[in-house]
């Protein structure tokens, strides 16, 4: 019943279109990643460790460009323009399957511009419960319609219609670059604001918790095939169903409750998943994942906004420190996965996660938004 609440969200959005199809396509293009693994590692002829560079490489890149736009750039309709424009230019020379160093370095160059799409879309909307559940929900629907889709793709073309796809994709969104709703408005001044401790410190346990998640949820197509004998097609399936569940919390605009025991509860399905000896276990673990994710972390936005005040400079910092634990996810995931195996993997992960959401759990009772309000010294840009 609340699935089509949260789809009328994008029925009559405040938030422009464009910039929500540009989230959606952001989203799909991380969706398409763990499905690239196996096909990148068996057409170039490397191991899993080395092919998981195209995953680190481009969120590397997602790193500069959440962080870097939003020290250097405004909200434009031409930073909106060229960064689309850069998605398709990487995605499009991907599919010809270049040397493994060029397709790296296309993957960073699309990691750029997914930072700069997702921060274009988040800095209008932090700390804005209802309008953030309209850029939140996109991901989760997106990943409902697309996941088997993708899968089919790389079932019959490979890695390179898979690239192909993403780059007819990234199209769309610049179609209704003119209906982005965002004015030019005059670029902001060379100073920044440094975050307080305990911001600070809230950026850390996210970036932490992201690590955990990621090193596990990346690797959630090779668990399924290695432990449940499940082809890529029937890990799609489970995919979705882990984007049906985010679309119930992701939408809300409601109160979410408290965060911390969210993000902990989503540590255990980890742990669940990589460990599953059954394939109904296997999803329902992914599916609990996905529900407490998004009822857990834009909580946690919401208490950086609120020690902030700057918020909408933390917007770009939290986007890039989530970033930068997708970055080593996969580097750690596979280094535990080939040296130990998934429920290794499982436990560290999840584990990490855990201890996350009750750091954030302690940090929101024990600190009062009154007293932690940013009053620093402006920082050269």
């Amino acid at each position: 019943m609340q699935l089509p609440v949260r789809v009328s969200l994008l029925l009559n959005p405040t938030v422009s279109v464009g910039i929500l199809l540009a989230t959606g396509f952001g989203t799909l293009v991380f969706v398409s990643t763990p499905f690239l693994f196996p096909l990148i590692s068996e057409h170039y002829g490397i191991g899993l460790g080395l092919t998981s560079f195209i995953g680190t490489f481009q969120l590397g890149g997602f790193v500069i460009g959440s962080w870097g736009a939003g020290r250097r750039l405004s909200p434009t309709r031409r930073v909106f323009f060229v960064a689309l424009v850069l998605a398709v230019v990487a995605n499009l020379i991907s599919a010809l399957l270049p040397a493994y160093p060029i397709l790296i370095g296309l993957r960073f160059l699309s990691g750029i511009s997914m930072g700069m799409i997702s921060w274009f879309g988040w800095v209008q909307v932090f700390g804005d419960e209802a309008r953030m559940g309209e850029i939140a929900v996109v991901g989760p629907i997106v990943g409902v319609l697309t996941s088997p889709l993708i899968a089919l793709v790389a079932t019959r073309g490979g890695a390179s219609s898979i690239f192909f796809f993403l780059g007819l994709l990234a199209i769309g969104p610049l179609i209704f670059n003119r209906t982005t709703g965002v004015t030019d408005p005059p670029r902001p001044t060379t100073e920044r604001h440094q975050a307080v401790f305990v911001a600070q410190i809230l950026l850390l346990f996210l970036g932490l918790f992201t690590l955990g998640g990621s090193s596990v949820f990346t690797y959630a197509v090779v668990i399924g095939a290695q432990r449940l004998e499940l082809s890529a097609s029937q890990v799609a399936w489970v995919f979705s169903l882990n984007a049906l569940c985010s679309t119930l919390s992701a939408g809300r605009t409601g109160k979410r409750g408290i965060p911390g025991p969210w993000l902990m509860s989503a540590g255990v399905m980890a742990i669940l998943l990589a460990t599953a000896n059954s394939t109904w276990v296997f999803a329902a673990a992914a599916a609990w994942w996905g529900f407490a994710f998004w009822m857990g972390v834009p909580g946690v936005f919401t208490i950086l906004a609120e020690r902030s005040e700057y918020p909408q400079e933390r917007a770009g910092d939290a986007q890039a420190v989530m970033a930068i634990g997708r970055v080593f996810g996969p580097l750690l995931g596979g280094l535990i996965l080939q040296g130990s195996g998934s429920t290794m993997l499982g436990w560290v992960g999840g584990s990490l996660m855990i201890t996350m959401g009750f750091a954030v759990f302690s940090i929101r009772n024990l600190t009062d938004p009154t007293d932690t309000i940013e009053h620093s010294e402006p920082v050269a840009n």
